[in-house]
């Protein structure tokens, strides 16, 4: 009995037991699990990527020749490097020639389709680089916003048939009286007023006046005094005349009368100016840096004086950046050469051609530089620019040139008379311009 009610109170424990739990896990049963989405950006957010640097410029190389003289090649050589290491992926190759090699080379080359990608010359040499089709004219290279910063009288030059084929970095290469003001203290105002001293001056080891007589680029300003001009609106050579026989007159007594010295070219001006033994001579903006050095604070410059009330008429020009044709069909090359000329032409680079070697600028804006303005020989040699007039670049000055200098030789030798010299200037002239058709 006892043994069957305890089995009885066990039973009866279980179930309780069992009861209890299922209604515990009734009452703390957790909610069904809701799906959960992502956040927003993590459903849109693309996945990261790496930066890339860049594709690095292709190297290229260009050939550049110039024609300065010795006593700029480091400088211009520092430029090259200047640029260099702004564009690290463009080499410049400098070649330097004599001025009459430069010119012969390149045309060579270029029809040999082996030309240098640019050269850097005087302004004439577009007349036959032009003529020849063998560079690129400016327009295809640069825009008018570019060409903007420099003097229009700048650019003139190296213009042939009105088409512009290069660009300056600097304008002058014009002529001007040079004088020690330890031998005379200010300039002459007219040119008999030159003479006078001239003569006064001429004494012992000392030369009053001296200028390169039998070179015709000195003798243009000369001519130009007498209203005369090598070529004429048409771009022909014009010697057969009044003008050109005055001129011829005019220099020969400058010599018969003792006012230059007998035989005088480039070297003997040159010379005696640096020695101190000349007070007076006609030379280039090309020259001053040197006279600079060599005579210091008694450096003098002004406009050659008068003649007659004329002024003496220099011609004006510049260097020129020109392009070889062929590289306006190489796109790599073109943004190249037009990088090292936007670089070589820039203001910057201007002021340093000023600063080191006195040469004027081509920008119009370092035209205003107080290193200009307030420095006696660069607003002088500024002055001379206003009485100069462009330096043509027509084919034809090359047979103006050619046809001048021997016949100048001849009058001033005694060998003819200035008619004879005009006449057979005119001649030799003609026959050089009708090879060129």
């Amino acid at each position: 009995m006892k043994t069957k009610l305890t089995w009885l109170l066990s039973l009866l424990l279980i179930s309780a037991f069992v009861l209890s739990a299922c209604g515990a896990g009734a009452a703390t049963e957790a909610p069904a699990a809701q799906p959960t989405e992502p956040p927003a950006a993590a459903a849109t957010e693309p996945p990261a990527v790496e930066p890339t640097e860049p594709p690095a410029a292709e190297p290229i190389t260009i050939a550049f020749w110039e024609q300065e003289g010795d006593d700029v090649d480091v400088f211009i050589d520092g430029l090259i490097a200047d640029f260099e290491a702004a564009n690290p992926n463009i080499k410049v190759e400098r070649t330097h020639y004599e001025n009459e090699a430069l010119r012969d080379q390149f045309q060579t080359a270029s029809l040999a389709d082996a030309a240098p990608e640019v050269v850097r010359v005087p302004n004439d040499f577009a007349g036959p680089f032009s003529v020849l089709d063998i560079i690129a004219p400016v327009d295809q290279l640069f825009d008018d916003a570019f060409l903007s910063q420099f003097f229009p009288g700048s650019l003139d030059p190296a213009k042939v048939g009105g088409t512009l084929w290069g660009v300056p970095d600097n304008y002058g290469n014009h002529l001007m009286l040079i004088y020690n003001k330890s031998l005379i203290a200010e300039p002459p105002a007219t040119f008999d007023d030159l003479i006078a001293k001239a003569k006064e001056l001429t004494t012992g080891d000392v030369q009053g006046f001296a200028y390169n007589l039998n070179e015709p680029f000195w003798g243009a300003g000369f001519y130009g005094a007498f209203g005369g001009w090598p070529l004429d609106e048409n771009d022909k050579p014009q010697f057969n005349n009044q003008a050109f026989i005055d001129y011829l007159t005019f220099v020969k007594k400058l010599k018969d009368d003792g006012v230059v010295p007998a035989e005088c070219d480039y070297n003997c001006a040159d010379t005696l100016m640096k020695d101190g033994k000349a007070a007076m001579i006609i030379n280039g903006d090309w020259s001053l840096g040197d006279y600079t050095t060599a005579i210091g604070d008694n450096l003098g410059v002004a406009p050659v004086p008068p003649i007659n009330g004329n002024p003496y008429t220099e011609m004006t020009a510049g260097k020129y950046f020109m392009v070889s044709k062929a590289v306006v069909d190489d796109p790599a090359k073109k943004d190249a050469v037009t990088k090292f000329i936007t670089y070589m032409t820039s203001a910057d680079v201007q002021k340093k051609w000023l600063d080191q070697f006195k040469r004027l600028p081509s920008n119009s804006e370092v035209a205003k530089d107080p290193s200009i303005t307030s420095d006696p020989i660069l607003a002088g040699s500024m002055a001379d620019l206003a009485v100069g007039r462009g330096q043509p670049a027509a084919p034809e000055m090359r047979c103006a040139w050619d046809a001048w200098r021997p016949n100048l030789e001849g009058v001033m030798a005694g060998t003819l008379t200035p008619e004879d010299a005009a006449a057979a200037a005119q001649t030799a002239a003609d026959e050089c311009v009708a090879t060129l058709q």
